[in-house]
């Protein structure tokens, strides 16, 4: 009942994003023309434009927790650092060296419209998030058994392969090797 219910909720707030007249819509999140005309831009931009930000993470070198790569609609651009800023983790914009700058990088790809910019950090964090888990796991599913657990395994192991040898004859055949 409560999926049911809930699928019901999205496919009304569907139509109020999209279907429905913009005053319709103002009135039932209780905000103005110009903020329902904004929230209804930005969800078509994002219906519209699909972004895909896959990750790869490395060891950490200073606040560089790894790479990115952003496909927006058809492009795919590369190098992009995933950065863990004083404000949390964020996507910075790749850059090649350039002996003539400040810096010595010069920016290669720049993201003017700041609602882009957010929606990219937050893919970010969840890519780098999704990344780092299937890391740690693969890193558990090899990881060898401490040694004392090994050694438990082996004592049970060699107790169950006694139980199952017989016992050796105490008659006099039984001690040909003296």
């Amino acid at each position: 009942m409560a999926k049911t219910q809930t699928t019901a909720t999205q496919d009304e707030m569907r139509r109020l994003l999209f279907e429905a007249p913009i005053s319709e819509l103002a009135e039932s999140r209780g905000i103005s023309v110009d903020e329902a005309v904004k929230l209804r831009v930005e969800e078509t931009l994002k219906e519209a434009l699909p972004v895909e930000v896959t990750v790869r993470p490395i060891e950490p070198q200073g606040k560089v927790l790894g790479f990115a790569s952003v496909k927006i609609g058809g492009v795919t651009m590369d190098d992009f650092k995933i950065v863990d800023g004083k404000n949390g983790i964020f996507l910075g914009a790749p850059s090649k060296p350039d002996p003539g700058s400040r810096s010595g990088y010069r920016t290669t790809a720049r993201i003017t419209d700041r609602a882009l910019q957010e929606r990219l950090n937050e893919k970010a964090v969840e890519a780098y998030s999704a990344a780092v888990e299937k890391l740690m796991a693969r890193a558990e599913a090899v990881r060898p058994a401490p040694i004392r657990q090994q050694m438990e395994n082996a004592a049970q192991a060699a107790a169950k392969e006694n139980t199952a040898r017989t016992e050796p004859g105490k008659k006099k055949e039984a001690r040909d090797d003296r």
